[in-house]
């Protein structure tokens, strides 16, 4: 930390260590709610800076700033740069070692110089975090994404249930900040009675406009055709999305087929070709990712100047967010959807129902999970097992996509929690009695005595249950190579000393009860009542988006995120084929980049001559939109200026 901030004002620690003038439009109303304590929403566009409305009072408040987001990379990415500016920030997140967890919690409660900590939402159901919460000072708790807690939504997560009754930990006092870019209004409802938030709480809507990306649908039967001919026309960064892993590769393929510097990127690749493809694709020596919707979450690229989607996908909250990705530096940028006719709605219909499998399948599949992983019924609470999907559907002659579905509706049930490309630690236990283990190594067997003495120092209830074991920590303890540890390990497996697990990334079930009779195995209604439901009628609503041939694309965007009469936008291929004398966002920028070309002002006579079809009433429509756009208009002696509001 630079110095003690406690004392300074938003603007000064956003100068001072962001280096920035001014705030973006409503960061620091915002931020002044947090500080005044109030539990706070806030509906800010993609790319709108929603980090700022809570890192600044991170650093203004005591004590810590607890984030909660299910965006590992935005973890990652934010805690780098929050390190390269001077402030301590950490992370906890899935496939940390049980050593790696507790440092983290350890300088969170002891070390007073600490400010924000992130971590997923299923942290809040794990007993060790819990118990170092209480010790922790926490000023500020912040949700991310935090439409995933509305079963209304299009991206519900159980694990956001438990959000709420961490207050309960933590101090009921300390203010509750929840962020989304996507959120119709009843989701805004649902979002503020699951936090609960108190009496007196804030709502802050930032117009989901944005002037610089420009939306088309372009209505093609040859996509590949159309896709190859888009990207040879826009320069620049691109992303396309699509809805599987095969398609990712299949368009990959294709683009580099095509000369493009084009790769793939999904779940199902190794973690180093992961990081090792982001990073060529942020550093610009990769054009173009074609990748499933996980990618782009949480990573800043602010010079993507083209989002492609092939295949739509199932929502309007989804495409927005995707989208948005592109033009965050502010220059003009490209949404553009291909659309099949009749085929791509037959598709995405069929698709949709696939991923709520009936009652009696689920239930099925529950059965068969337990006895895959040899768990007796009425035992297994709390116990994980590997799932290997293909060799799954094989055994129960099961498609794959129905598997899926019904792993994801039992986790909404609570039977269990699936953990998808998960890295589980190693673990291990001691098979053989204690009282013989320390008789059973040679004199020129020293080393596994000093293993052996470590484990049990280490880790308690060894010999009773499986212990997840930290290889880093017994490594550098006992001055182990990784290759040396893994052998010792083996070698006292092969001895009958222990039963030893190696750590691996891969699918994993967790079973969060025991194991029920399938007579007891009920899935709850909502499911299909809300959560399917729900479905069908957001793809609705994508459908009329791409269908329609009488709106301005945004228009129908914004209106479905709540905002009364918005503007055409005049950039979208409707507002571009139709021209319009009413008044366009397009027009309002225009107008505003006239006025800033005259610094000191510009006389009110010469700027309406300028724009000869602007009514009365639409200019006093555009004076306050830029207003609420962050911008300060004086107007004296004649003249109009336009400047951006400072302190």
């Amino acid at each position: 930390m630079r110095r003690d901030y406690s004392q300074a004002t938003p603007l000064e620690v956003l100068r001072e260590i962001w280096g920035y003038s001014s705030f973006r439009p409503m960061q620091e109303e915002v931020i002044r709610s947090v500080l005044r304590g109030d539990d706070t929403l806030a509906l800010m566009p993609t790319g709108g800076g929603k980090s700022i409305t809570f890192q600044v009072p991170a650093l203004i408040l005591e004590g810590i700033t607890l984030v909660i987001t299910p965006l590992v990379a935005l973890m990652r990415d934010q805690v780098e740069k929050l390190k390269s500016l001077g402030i301590n920030a950490q992370a906890l997140y899935s496939g940390m070692t049980r050593g790696e967890t507790l440092a983290v919690l350890d300088n969170i409660v002891y070390a007073a110089d600490y400010k924000i900590l992130y971590i997923a939402p299923e942290r809040l159901q794990n007993e060790l975090f819990l118990r170092r919460l209480g010790a922790m000072d926490i000023s500020l708790m912040v949700v991310d994404e935090c439409h995933c807690i509305s079963q209304w939504g299009y991206d519900f997560r159980p694990d956001y249930m438990t959000i709420a009754s961490a207050r309960s930990i933590i101090g009921e006092d300390v203010p509750m900040l929840a962020l989304t870019a996507t959120a119709p209004p009843r989701v805004v409802e649902d979002v503020i009675r699951s936090l609960e938030f108190r009496q007196g709480y804030k709502v802050f809507r930032r117009s989901f406009y944005r002037d610089n990306l420009s939306y088309v649908v372009r209505r093609t039967y040859d996509k590949p055709r159309e896709l190859i001919h888009i990207l040879s026309s826009v320069e620049g960064c691109s992303l396309v999305y699509v809805r599987t892993r095969r398609q990712a590769e299949r368009f990959a393929q294709l683009l580099q087929d095509a000369g493009f510097s084009a790769d793939f990127f999904h779940a199902g690749l190794d973690p180093s070709i992961k990081q090792q493809r982001q990073q060529a694709w942020q550093s610009e020596e990769l054009r173009i990712m074609v990748c499933t919707t996980a990618f782009g979450m949480g990573i800043d690229k602010e010079n993507v100047r083209l989002v492609i989607h092939p295949i739509s996908p199932f929502s309007p909250e989804s495409y927005y967010q995707e989208a948005g990705r592109a033009g965050r530096d502010g220059k003009r940028s490209y949404a553009v959807l291909l659309y099949t006719p009749l085929e791509d709605e037959e598709y995405l219909s069929k698709l949709i129902k696939s991923h709520y499998p009936p009652p009696e399948t689920v239930v099925q599949i529950y059965n068969w999970l337990g006895d895959y992983f040899g768990v007796a019924v009425e035992s297994g609470t709390g116990s994980y097992h590997e799932l290997l999907p293909y060799d799954f559907i094989k055994r129960y002659h099961c498609p794959l996509f129905v598997l899926r579905a019904a792993l994801k509706i039992l986790t909404l049930s609570g039977y269990i929690e699936h953990r998808e490309d998960y890295h589980m630690a190693s673990r291990l236990i001691f098979t053989i009695n204690r009282n013989d283990l320390y008789t059973f190594f040679s004199d020129d067997e020293a080393k596994y005595d000093d293993l052996v003495e470590l484990l049990l120092r280490s880790y308690e209830g060894i010999f009773t249950e499986y212990a997840f074991i930290d290889e880093s920590m017994i490594q550098t303890k006992l001055g182990l190579s990784p290759e040396q540890l893994y052998r010792m390990l083996i070698q006292m497996r092969r001895w009958g000393v222990i039963e030893y697990i190696p750590g691996k990334r891969s699918d994993y079930v967790v079973y969060t009860q025991q194991r029920l009779p399938s007579r007891e195995v009920k899935i709850p209604a909502y499911i299909y009542d809300q959560q399917l439901g729900g479905e069908v009628d957001r793809l609705t609503k994508m459908i009329d988006y791409i269908r329609c041939d009488d709106s301005c694309r945004v228009r129908i965007l914004m209106e479905y995120f709540g905002e009364k009469a918005p503007l055409p936008c005049g950039y979208c291929d409707y507002c571009l084929s139709h021209k319009t004398k009413t008044l366009t966002y397009r027009l309002i920028h225009e107008i505003s980049d006239t006025m800033l070309d005259h610094p000191d002002g510009i006389m009110r006579q010469e700027l309406r001559e300028s724009f000869p079809t602007v009514t009365a009433k639409q200019w006093d429509y555009t004076l306050d939109f830029l207003s609420s756009q962050g911008y300060t208009i004086d107007q004296t002696e004649g003249k109009v200026r336009l400047h951006l509001t400072t302190e």
